[in-house]
């Protein structure tokens, strides 16, 4: 039986812009909170209803004591339980780890759209983890120390710079990496090679690839080499670091998705209206 899960959902404002809900995912060491500061609020205020969710053992989700041993199949699981309650094909936006859990989801379903946000490549951490170590050595150990003892303030400044832009407030960006926590070894270990994923770009949904140009933990190198795996739409955001949901230009990362979103969907509905047509 799987833990409860802890649910945020706003109704469209105004006109329903699609009648397919957005489901956010959020990615390793954080829950639903990172899609509350803004992007739940401002997509509904885009005329979609938006749900974000705790993944097992994350945010206010149950599941806490067994988090290391959660893999990226009860991820997936999670994601089902509630698509499942929506009874409708969704609209995926995931980050970073959510994005690798989209794409385990789309080997066995489908959805009207997906973005994948600074994405975990489909071949999972290992050549993101390497060229992270030759590059940022500092870096790449302060991941360690991150999963290792949790968010500390002796992580903060080069931790945080990778997280978020330097220039961010830098009450919000502690307060953003004090809500940080230590992520499942299982899923970590499944995104390292031990649950690949086996998706081909005929399988999958209309889907945008976007990445921050110059992110230090999915370098645009592989985000590149993900869009062009699914033949993919696909772009690299400037000045903003990974967490491109909450850096300062966390707008410019929405509009990017929303005028993509309303080019995919009134393409998709004319296709179903020529077909209905025929």
């Amino acid at each position: 039986m799987s833990p409860e899960l802890e649910i945020f959902r706003r109704s469209p404002t105004g006109k329903a812009k699609s009648k397919n809900p957005i489901v956010f995912v959020h990615g390793a060491y954080t829950g639903a909170w990172c899609w509350n500061e803004h992007f739940l609020t401002w997509f509904a205020d885009q005329g979609f209803e938006t749900i974000s969710f705790s993944l097992r053992g994350h945010g206010g989700s149950g599941g806490r004591a067994l988090r290391s041993l959660a893999s990226i199949d009860d991820y997936v699981e999670d994601l089902e339980e509630i698509v499942e309650t929506l009874g409708k094909k969704p609209i995926l936006i995931g980050h970073s780890m959510g994005g690798y859990v989209i794409q385990k989801y789309l080997e066995r379903h489908t959805a009207e759209a997906a973005v994948l946000l600074a994405s975990v490549p489909p071949e999972g951490l290992l050549a993101s983890n390497a060229m992270m170590a030759m590059a940022q050595p500092d870096l790449f150990f302060q991941m360690f120390w991150l999963q290792a003892i949790g968010p500390h303030t002796l992580l903060r400044e080069r931790l945080g710079r990778a997280m978020l832009s330097p220039d961010i407030a830098e009450d919000e960006g502690m307060i953003y990496f004090g809500r940080l926590e230590t992520e499942s070894h299982r899923a970590l270990m499944d995104m390292m090679g031990a649950n690949p994923v086996f998706l081909s770009s005929t399988e999958v949904p209309s889907m945008l690839v976007l990445g921050a140009r110059n992110d230090e933990i999915i370098q645009s190198e592989l985000i590149h080499r993900t869009a062009r795996r699914y033949n993919a739409d696909y772009a690299l955001i400037d000045d903003i670091a990974h967490a491109m949901m909450l850096d300062k230009n966390w707008e410019k990362v929405a509009e990017t998705i929303l005028q993509w979103l309303e080019v995919t969907l009134v393409t998709q509905e004319r296709r179903k209206g020529n077909k209905s047509a025929a």
